[in-house]
């Protein structure tokens, strides 16, 4: 895959770095046998032993069944399923029969209603109707927002049962994208809202680098024309400016590293202007902004220790690195490895460096299908059909419940999960979570198991106490602290951020309605609270807890010791339930403590 945003060192054409994909190099739909003959050229060319019978089969059918329908833009249908199914080929790398009649025949289903997935199976094979019924939008329930959210739900689970459908789907929608001028500014925006805010995080989860920017920089194009307008000739004008200054950099970097033997090749990777755009929002002034550019020095080997010793002859180069992300030893969740360390430059400017092996730089830019026969059966989104399912069912009863913001929520959650950066966390056996990016203490809970995350209380993070909300970082170690009699808090909703925590809280709260697990605060200032307190038995330790406690809720104690292990019966009357919540947090602070267990009071 040819990617734009990355340029050879010796030429640096920055004005067409950030040309948009508008325009198609090839055109279609003059002459359907000349364009049938590109496709089986490209077949030929990029598929091991293609069924050319069966792909000029598919090749007819789409032209049959869409014959004398134009798109928006004018050009005749059968011409879009056809730059899609050579798209798949030629720029997403997915090389076989199957996915490319899968291609040609993904909008029969949907637009023409003589064609069935029955007519598809019966025809073409039950592979290739799978296919595309994933791909088939869903129409005729109550709204159009539970039209789109079951359409949504058919995309999820073809990402969990095939990702040929949600790959030929971005496909789809790229090729719309490039013609979205020719519909109404209304409808233009709200499909750009829809592609940034839902389509863009599958690309990301991925790997598909390339069409991700593509989308992203439609979409900012779209939405916002003259804001587009401005980044780009910013960056256009910054990038003219420091051509002299990257030439020397990659000078000194090729020349260090021929000395060493090291077999390299040294590129120039841009941001793109959405890139740039999400820095802007994010509080950066786009004059300051000099880091719009990587260095990658892409290594002629897969031995990835050659990477360290690469970064080794940079640094002592360029002197210490202001920051370092190993990419290598914790590669991220869609494949993606390689070193990023920032180096000041001559005139002591800040310069990434991005170190990485052919095999890497292969799967930075072309991702899932880089190796697309071995990558396929891999998880994208690390979930079974069980948490699809639950995912599915909290998106419709979000549309029901939410009406206005519905789609709003459901997009938050998608980005939350599929395009932030991930951390890695570790729990008190050994064992590893990954989590996104501002996840919480009841996120990795519900990651480990529901049980333990209804009945959370708080968490120990790197041996300190920390309340549920507590935003986790990467390689943390964490101790979940449960309590048997505790209950989930309605203002857990507004904290996590993990598909599965979202969905449990809203399903548990769906059961378990506020106002009947939450008790009036008269009635329950008239219970006393029995507690049983288990911890180490050593000197100050009742001193400990009843501080924490406060001698003014103490009714009773009774205490007992034996092989070294303390036992405390505390009757307590407390003013209100919110205390006793904080109350097992903060007895957990005290050293030693092991368990706190509440007990039925008999009176």
């Amino acid at each position: 895959m040819n990617d734009k945003n990355k340029i050879a060192a010796e030429e640096i054409p920055i004005e067409k770095v950030y040309a948009l994909p508008l325009e198609d190099a090839q055109p279609f739909g003059i002459d359907k046998c000349n364009d049938l003959n590109i496709l089986l050229t490209n077949c030929i060319k990029y598929i091991e032993n293609p069924d050319i019978e069966l792909i000029t089969r598919g090749f007819y059918f789409c032209f049959d069944k869409h014959k004398n329908v134009t798109r928006e833009s004018g050009e005749p249908y059968y011409t879009h399923p056809l730059k899609v199914a050579l798209m798949l080929i030629k720029d997403f790398g997915i090389r076989e029969t199957e996915a490319t009649i899968a291609s040609l025949l993904h909008d029969t289903v949907e637009d023409v209603e003589e064609v069935t997935t029955e007519l598809i199976r019966e025809k073409f094979g039950v592979e290739i109707a799978r296919i595309v019924d994933g791909l088939t939008k869903i129409k005729g329930t109550k709204t159009r927002q539970m039209d789109k959210t079951a359409t949504y739900s058919k995309l999820f689970l073809a990402l969990v049962e095939d990702v040929r459908a949600i790959i030929i789907k971005l496909a789809d929608r790229l090729d719309n994208m490039k013609t979205l001028s020719s519909l109404d500014e209304k409808k233009r925006k709200a499909i750009a809202y829809e592609t940034l805010n839902f389509y863009t995080p599958f690309a990301q989860r991925l790997g598909l680098t390339k069409i991700r920017r593509d989308l992203e920089d439609l979409s900012l194009y779209f939405i916002d024309p003259a804001y587009f307008d401005i980044i780009r000739k910013s960056l256009e004008l910054k990038g003219k400016q420091f051509v002299d200054y990257i030439r020397n950099f990659l000078k000194q970097i090729t020349l260090k590293l021929s000395e060493n033997r090291i077999n390299h090749i040294v590129t120039i990777e841009h941001k793109h202007v959405y890139e740039i755009y999400k820095m802007i929002e994010e509080g950066r002034q786009l004059k300051d902004i000099d880091n719009f550019y990587s260095i990658v020095v892409t290594l002629n080997t897969n031995d990835y220790s050659q990477c360290y010793r690469t970064y080794g002859i940079i640094a002592n180069v360029f002197g210490p690195v202001s920051s370092l992300d190993d990419f290598i030893a914790r590669p991220k969740i869609n494949l993606y490895r390689a070193l990023h360390s920032t180096h000041l430059g001559p005139g002591r400017k800040l310069v990434e460096v991005v170190i990485r092996t052919e095999e890497m730089d292969k799967i930075a830019v072309e991702g899932i299908a880089a190796d697309f026969n071995t990558l396929r059966h891999r998880k994208p989104l690390n979930l079974e059909k069980q948490d699809v399912a639950e995912w599915v069912k909290w998106m419709q009863d979000i549309i029901v419940e939410n009406d206005e913001d519905a789609i709003q929520k459901i997009w938050g959650s998608i980005r939350m999960n599929l395009y932030v950066d991930e951390i890695v966390v570790h729990i008190k056996d050994g064992e590893s979570y990954i989590l996104p990016i501002g996840s919480c203490p009841i996120d990795l809970a519900f990651a480990v198991s529901d049980d333990i995350a209804i009945k959370c209380i708080s968490a120990k993070v790197n041996g300190e106490i920390k309340n549920l909300d507590y935003e986790l970082s990467n390689n943390d170690q964490i101790e979940l602290l449960s309590s048997p009699n505790t209950v989930p808090s309605p203002e857990w909703q507004n904290y996590v951020v993990t598909h599965k925590a979202i969905v449990k809280l809203h399903q548990y709260f769906k059961d378990h309605p506020v106002e009947i697990i939450t008790e009036p605060q008269e009635e329950i200032s008239k219970y006393d609270v029995k507690l049983r307190i288990t911890a180490e038995d050593r000197p100050q330790m009742l001193h400990d807890i009843t501080k924490v406690i406060g001698q003014i809720n103490i009714q009773r104690i009774n205490i007992s010791t034996e092989n070294s292990v303390f036992e405390g019966i505390f009757l307590l009357n407390l003013p209100d339930k919110t205390y006793l919540d904080s109350l097992f947090t903060n007895l957990f602070t005290v050293k030693g403590i092991r368990g706190i267990e509440k007990l039925d009071v008999v009176n």
